[in-house]
């Protein structure tokens, strides 16, 4: 899920709501048309969201080789693979932009290592609790850097490496599906590197020339 929130720049509840029939991996593309909220499938966000997306081949053969062939040949989610049922996984608006950063550093209170979850705390079985973390820890996040990752982190870096590599901009909207151009040039970061070459093409003419040796 992660890998298909960075390669195509779809949002999670999409994700969750993508089944193997709208994926032609003929034509290497995909229709996203439903989101996933609390377990049930509806219209995407906006009526902009509703559109194909390319895929990169090589992503392709990694959604093919990680899913169950029997399972693309029957309408369930892809990310359902390993679960019995076909009912989309649950997931909460709330809980996209959580702080999930926890996981990248090692926990200072019980020594738990990055992507291991603390100890100390009770796993319960056939429910959705939150992750037990140690309040330190989530604070050593914060500080690393790694506090606001989410599910959105992954929506936010795609945008930035299309940037990165100086994606026209009207190519930038119909990749991120947004109804306002406005929305896709102030939704990521713009790489320093980016800047240092812009920044450099203006000031180059200037330090060639005699005046200034």
């Amino acid at each position: 899920m992660a890998s298909t929130g960075l390669c195509t720049g779809m949002r999670i509840e999409e994700s969750l709501a993508l089944v193997w029939e709208r994926i032609d991996f003929e034509r290497l593309c995909m229709k996203v048309d439903e989101a996933t909220v609390h377990g049930r499938a509806g219209p995407v966000k906006t009526e902009y969201s509703d559109d194909e997306l390319p895929l990169d081949p090589d992503f392709a053969t990694k959604l093919l080789s990680c899913s169950w062939p029997a399972m693309r040949k029957i309408r369930a989610s892809c990310f359902q693979a390993a679960s019995p049922g076909s009912t989309p996984t649950h997931r909460r608006p709330s809980r996209t932009g959580s702080g999930a950063g926890w996981c990248l550093v090692k926990c200072p209170e019980c020594g738990a290592a990055p992507g291991v979850r603390c100890t100390g705390f009770p796993v319960k079985r056939h429910a959705r609790p939150l992750i037990g973390v140690h309040q330190v820890r989530r604070e050593a996040a914060t500080a690393a850097g790694y506090g606001g990752i989410g599910w959105h982190t992954f929506r936010h870096k795609y945008q930035t490496l299309r940037r990165k590599h100086n994606t026209h901009l009207d190519v930038q909207q119909r990749l991120m599906r947004h109804s306002d151009i406005q929305t896709t040039a102030q939704y990521a970061e713009m790489p320093m590197e980016n800047q240092r070459l812009a920044n450099s093409q203006a000031v180059r003419p200037i330090l060639v020339r005699k005046s200034l040796k």
